[in-house]
């Protein structure tokens, strides 16, 4: 990779870093639209994958004290056990069959959620196996994890701080299996590494800057900021679906 290129990687890298330490989750949705234009959808996806389990490493030391893992055990199981599937897809489908899909559900239910619509649910560990299921699977294929969490904790009416920290201790645990995963796909290999510790400078200071800034939001204005979020990532990969296709 030219140096000029790696200079404009490492801008897209502390920008995801930044929108990763504000809201929790992100990272690959800012970073991987960008990240491909320059990558191979099989070196990016692992990249995206690494940086964002360092991102939510340093979240999560800053956050730990208000994790409970005993309220996220079954999503956590629902997404280990799809996450291998994921990987598998990510050389077997279309991405922009991926994209489109997921575009398409996180809009919409984001949608609703911004004009008011409530769906707390009751049994929380019930309806975390099938949130599991397709976070599990999003973050194989797309290293996309983050949305479907983040949309179902926003609509139980998690507090912000104890939805940081379950999200990043959620997204952590992921990270290292899908890693594992894309081990034994043979999508890790020393150039990645390579590139990864000439990002991972960038990727700190994006980080340190998004926790800073995540301070001065209250609740709600950190709910609004999160639900937007969504919104423009869902159009982005729609947008990206429809432009592989044609």
């Amino acid at each position: 990779m030219k140096l000029w290129m790696v200079f404009e990687v490492m801008a897209v890298v502390a920008a995801a870093g930044f929108i990763q330490g504000l809201t929790s989750f992100g990272f690959s949705l800012v970073s991987m639209p960008l990240l491909s234009l320059w990558l191979p959808v099989t070196q990016a996806v692992p990249l995206v994958v690494i940086l964002s389990l360092l991102t939510n490493l340093v979240i999560l030391a800053q956050a730990y004290k208000k994790v409970r893992l005993g309220r996220i055990w079954a999503l956590l199981a629902a997404s280990l056990a799809a996450a291998p599937l994921g990987a598998y897809l990510l050389t077997a489908v279309p991405a922009s069959a991926l994209k489109g899909a997921a575009g398409l559900l996180i809009l919409g239910y984001t949608l609703l959620l911004l004009n008011g619509r409530s769906f707390k649910v009751r049994n929380e560990r019930l309806a975390f196996v099938p949130v599991g299921l397709v976070s599990g699977l999003l973050n194989g294929s797309l290293s996309m994890s983050g949305p479907p969490v983040a949309l179902f904790l926003s609509g139980q009416g998690m507090d912000r701080d104890a939805f940081r920290a379950n999200l990043t201790a959620y997204a952590c645990m992921l990270n290292i299996i899908t890693l594992a995963a894309f081990g034994r796909e043979g999508l890790v290999d020393a150039s990645l590494l390579r590139l990864l510790l000439q990002l991972t400078p960038a990727l700190l200071i994006g980080v340190w800057v998004g926790t800073a800034a995540v301070r001065r939001l209250d609740e709600k204005a950190f709910k609004k900021v999160t639900l937007w979020l969504l919104v423009v990532s869902s159009l982005w990969s729609i947008a990206g679906a429809l432009g592989a296709v044609r």
